[in-house]
């Protein structure tokens, strides 16, 4: 079996872990209206043709602290993204009294590299409204910028984009709050246009919490949108053109996101889209307040589906959602990585936008995954653990994940006689959790409602890495199932090219064929189109790759598969489609 990676793609890194890992404010809350807003002027600066630079200015009503208190948190690192505030001591604030006197606090280094904040401490109480001055420094990207999470702040062409996860300094008091968002572009050249997850140019009045504002995405340069008005229920913004259809795309994803908006029964006033351009790989994509971002390589034409199935998965995470302390810390991920992964093929069927093959076909590519991954295994504790530093134990979520949910549905139509599916469980716990003292419990309660104890042993069972027992009929009857033995590729590294045009090997994957075959980081590999040929081809055909190694050359051949392992593949009766409710 040819290993076919699935929609997901490599590299969804905690798509949307960060939204919920940054609120200290309840969204229940309701927004003090008589408060004059808070306001955030961004001016980015220009030497030349690029932002080397961007100036800050937050002004907030008089917030009326005491001495001791903390006024202000910012991250350090947010998943693996650094802040763009590169001295903390440069940030002044002032108010009635002359400038503030704050001492700052930093949190210990997170080893994990998730999450660390630095905080601004009164050192006496505030006497009116208070005026935040600061600068930021756009990330510097090398060739071994490791990928992830698309939050940083970084320029592209005479523009830059970045998240407030990066970029603001928030006070830590008075969520939710009225924002009023203006742009400073003077320095651009003429054309340029600013857009926010808030909306297109200045915002007024737009209420927010801070875990909204942390998760809102801000972009400024040569902007270009569908509709090219850049207004309305969903849009898409983006700086450099695609080398593939954009448009299509967009075209496809609107179209998805008015059937789930229908679904799931939510909906924003506006839904937006942000797409980064980069030289090279960094991340897939992740979401934001009622937006997300996707990252794409300048250049690069994509299959056309593997885009839209990258789009209608972040949209979707804004109806799943998450819970708790999201990313890899919170090990939340079986549930909204699994439910937008299941959701992701079985919307789309449903909506007509693809066919029962490539449904059939999307789930084969996850099991294939699952079964052949050799952390599929690990519990979801050891998942958590190992999120940020194992790329296997990353995809766990993405592949059992959604199998754990269509193995859920065929449960839920065997008890009900085929009232009831998995949907039913999801759209109680989308309703519900947020009341749950503990979310994890509350699912469980749930399975048992509708399953009795046996649905709940079994997500225990899930839940501490027992295989799923995925049956050939887990689909119904139109879909047949038989089990094979399955390879995926693994060549044990990330390729990538250097500024030189050379590709060398990243991070080797520990007890990999590759580092047995004595493969290094950093290696220069001589003839890449070796690399990239066998993986369309047999599975099990070995590769042999010229290295060059600082002055010496050498020869190293292994096998860039995993083992073989037994396990599920499906395929479509000769019946018609419509007929099969999946």
């Amino acid at each position: 079996m040819t290993r076919r990676t699935p929609f997901l793609g490599l590299l969804m890194i905690a798509a949307a872990g960060f939204v919920a890992a940054c609120s200290t404010t309840s969204p229940d809350q309701e927004a003090d209206v008589t408060a004059a807003p808070m306001t955030i002027t961004i001016t980015p600066v220009l030497t030349g043709e690029e932002v080397t630079s961007i100036d800050m200015a937050i002004g907030v009503p008089a917030p009326d602290l005491d001495e001791g208190e903390t006024f202000l948190s910012m991250a350090i690192v947010r998943v693996m993204a650094p802040s763009a505030l590169a001295d903390p001591a440069s940030l002044v604030a002032m108010d009635d009294l002359g400038r503030v006197p704050m001492r700052i606090e930093e949190d210990p280094e997170d080893p994990s590299n998730f999450r660390q904040d630095r905080r601004w401490i009164l050192e006496r109480g505030t006497s009116g409204d208070i005026a935040i001055h600061y600068t930021l420094e756009p990330r510097l990207i090398t060739a071994s910028t490791r990928p992830g999470p698309l939050i940083d702040t970084r320029t592209e062409l005479w523009g830059f984009y970045g998240s407030g996860n990066t970029m603001l300094a928030l006070p830590d008091s008075g969520w939710p709050r009225d924002v009023d968002l203006s742009w400073d572009l003077s320095a651009m050249p003429d054309g340029a246009q600013a857009a926010s997850s808030i909306g297109l140019g200045d915002a007024t009045e737009a209420t927010m919490t801070q875990q909204a504002l942390n998760n809102t995405f801000f972009m400024a340069g040569p902007l270009k949108s569908q509709p090219d008005s850049g207004e309305g229920e969903f849009v898409i913004y983006w700086m450099t053109p695609a080398a593939f259809d954009l448009q299509g795309a967009a075209e496809w994803t609107e179209a998805a996101y008015d059937y789930f908006v229908d679904f799931f029964g939510q909906d924003v006033e506006a839904f937006r889209i942000f797409m980064r351009t980069t030289e090279r790989f960094q991340g897939g994509g992740g979401g934001g307040h009622n937006s997300f971002i996707f990252g794409t390589v300048d250049g690069e034409d994509r299959d056309p589906m593997e885009v839209r199935y990258l789009l209608a998965h972040e949209s979707i995470h804004h109806f799943v959602g998450g819970y708790g302390e999201g990313g890899g810390a919170g090990g939340q991920q079986w549930y909204s990585e699994g439910a937008t992964s299941y959701y992701t093929i079985v919307l789309p069927y449903r909506a007509g936008l693809i066919s029962a093959e490539a449904f059939v076909d999307e789930f084969n590519a996850l099991a294939l995954n699952y079964y052949t991954n050799p952390q599929s295994g690990l519990s979801n504790e050891e998942v958590t653990e190992l999120f940020f530093s194992d790329s296997d134990a990353q995809l766990v979520p993405y592949n059992r994940g959604p199998l754990y949910f269509a193995l859920l549905d065929q449960r839920m139509r065997q008890a009900s006689s085929g009232t009831k599916r998995v949907d039913d469980l999801i759209f109680r716990f989308i309703e519900e959790q947020d009341a749950a003292e503990n979310p994890v419990n509350f699912w469980r309660s749930i399975l048992v409602d509708e399953l009795g104890e046996t649905g709940g042993a079994e997500f225990d069972a899930m839940m501490k890495g027992a295989p799923l027992d995925l049956t050939p009929d887990l689909f119904g009857p139109c879909i047949t199932g038989e089990v094979t033995d399955l390879q995926t590729f693994a060549r044990g590294f990330r390729p990538y090219v250097d500024d030189n045009g050379q590709t060398r090997i990243g991070p080797v994957v520990p007890g990999s064929p590759a580092e047995l075959a004595g493969l290094q980081r950093y290696d220069i590999i001589l003839n890449p189109g070796d690399l990239e040929a066998v993986e369309t081809s047999t599975p099990g055909t070995p590769v042999s790759l010229d290295i060059q190694r600082e002055n010496t050359s050498l020869t190293a051949e292994y096998v860039p598969w995993t083992p073989a392992s037994p396990g599920l593949q499906w395929e479509l009766r000769d019946v018609d489609p419509e007929t099969c409710d999946l």
